[in-house]
């Protein structure tokens, strides 16, 4: 039954994706094609900003999500409406202190925004953004009992449906009328629209949501509750520095421009982010509901075939980005400043990489909860990241800033989050995956040099529609191959492809027996 809500979850989730993947490839060719690059960039860089102050949640979402594992197994209703009236409370603040804070950091845009007068009015633009970012968190706590439930297929076919309708409403604007400000607008009222709508369908599955009973939780389940968001902030900081400093720094020391051709490529990553979270956000509940039910033997054989996949994912994806981002920009845009040189393009692969081949040892810390070991970890690794990419990025320019995010997850996240499960999750030496790892490292670098040698070696020259499904069949075959042929024979391997088997044998009512692992 999990393996099945985990398929279905990242079915729909994929399938959602593919429409808002679409609708954000559009809107981002018309923005383009209608508005400069100055809206351009001011978009990347109040973007970035505002996911700065998206620290406010203080994390609270995942703690929510990993507080109702245990009362969703138990069927306890009355716990999970307290949850969800502690949590409606604390969203309501946030958005508050949100849209507050934001508005204490306008008179300060200027830091950022060297001309101001090159993107008009910025301070108004900006407080569209603010609005539309503080709104967000309104609406939103009972979604987590449907991620907690293993139903974020739910939220995923509301999100590709207001998506489309967010898209055709700001294509119209930009078509016929070139006004940023009722673009931003439709974007505002789509995320409230979409809050609200998914709201009452998780009140219609669930209820019992709806009493009014006030029930509140005992002091010593709001403390545990406290000292995991406590833990979750610092893991907020962590992530949000790595994801948000580079339109900062680009608009600070290179240029607000270069912020706006870098969104081209942010979205080619967050797009293949957005697909791939489709299954590890699926994965989450799963994990949790397996590491709550189950042992940590079991726990930790679905971990070492879930780390393979991601391994085997994220290295083709990223050889993909590596070979495929300059001329896929090329082809959409037709425009030579927007691509960018390979050191560049290789750092925020590799970047990419690194962030990837973690998810899947953060995904089952988090699902077990053992934010608490490892709190101050990402604390360092922002500092790290800001003093080395500013060091860096006067050096080697825009491929500086992505080096330091690299450099600082590597000191730190890449070893910490892994020890910290192994030491309090499945409790065993974490000797056998850092050889697993070793060998993955080696395998995807590798494989990333091979690739490029081909491209550059046979493929030069090429018109831009058949460079693209060239390079593209390059990517298919040469990673995809050599991990097959030289991985088949793995334990891992044989259970990934013995759990993909099995699930669909069920899905096609087949005899065919599964295959062991």
């Amino acid at each position: 039954m999990r393996a099945e809500k985990l398929m279905k979850n990242t079915v729909v989730g994929v399938l959602s994706q593919a429409i808002i993947t679409f609708t954000a490839f559009i809107t981002q060719y018309v923005f383009i094609a209608y508005m400069t690059t100055e809206y351009l960039g001011a978009r990347g860089l109040f973007s970035a900003i505002l996911e700065f102050l998206s620290l406010a949640e203080l994390g609270i979402g995942m703690v929510l999500v990993y507080s109702m594992y245990k009362p969703i197994v138990e069927k306890d209703e009355r716990k999970l409406i307290a949850l969800t009236q502690f949590y409606k409370r604390a969203y309501d603040l946030i958005a508050a202190l949100v849209f507050g804070v934001g508005m204490c950091l306008m008179p300060f845009l200027s830091f950022f925004i060297e001309d101001m007068d090159s993107v008009p009015h910025a301070r108004l633009i900006y407080f569209l953004y603010l609005v539309s970012s503080a709104s967000s968190y309104l609406w939103v706590y009972k979604m987590s009992i449907l991620n907690a439930d293993q139903k974020v297929y739910v939220i995923h076919v509301c999100s590709a449906v207001f998506s489309i309708l967010q898209c055709v409403g700001q294509v119209i604007v930009l078509v016929t009328t070139r006004n940023f400000f009722l673009y931003l607008i439709i974007q505002t009222v789509a995320v409230v629209a979409k809050n609200i709508y998914i709201s009452h369908v998780a009140q219609k599955l669930y209820p019992f949501l709806g009493s009014k009973e006030k029930i509140s939780l005992t002091k010593e389940e709001k403390s545990g509750i406290y000292k995991n968001v406590f833990a979750m902030f610092n893991h907020r900081v962590g992530a949000t520095v790595l994801g948000s400093t580079d339109n900062l720094l680009i608009t600070k020391f290179i240029g607000i421009i270069y912020c706006g051709f870098y969104s081209n490529f942010k979205l080619i990553i967050n797009l293949m982010n957005a697909f791939l979270s489709q299954f590890f956000n699926a994965m989450l509940s799963s994990v949790g509901n397996l590491t709550t039910s189950e042992s940590k033997e079991t726990s930790y054989h679905t971990f070492k075939y879930l780390h393979f996949l991601s391994f085997w994912v994220y290295t083709f994806c990223t050889v993909s980005f590596i070979e495929l981002a300059n001329p896929v920009i090329w082809v959409m845009f037709h425009r030579e400043e927007f691509a960018f040189g390979f050191p560049t393009v290789l750092m925020i692969g590799l970047n990419f990489y690194v962030v990837g081949i973690r998810k899947v040892p953060l995904t089952f810390k988090e699902a077990m909860g053992l934010l608490w070991y490892d709190r101050y970890k990402p604390v360092i690794e922002a500092a790290i990241n800001v003093v080395v990419s500013i060091i860096c990025i006067r050096r080697m320019g825009i491929a500086g800033i992505f080096f330091g995010t690299i450099f600082s997850m590597v000191a730190t996240s890449i070893w910490v989050e892994p020890l910290v499960l192994f030491r309090h999750g499945f409790e065993r030496s974490w000797g056998e995956f850092w050889r697993r790892n070793f060998v993955y490292f080696a395998f995807s670098g590798g494989l990333i040099a091979l690739t490029h040698y081909i491209d550059v070696t046979f493929l030069s020259g090429l018109t831009e529609w058949t460079e693209v499904f060239a390079k593209l069949g390059v990517c298919l075959a040469v990673p995809n191959v050599i991990i097959t042929v030289c991985f088949c024979f793995t334990q891992e391997y044989r259970e990934l492809f013995a759990a993909v088997w099995g699930i669909f044998r069920k899905r096609l009512g087949a005899d065919t027996p599964a295959v062991e692992g």
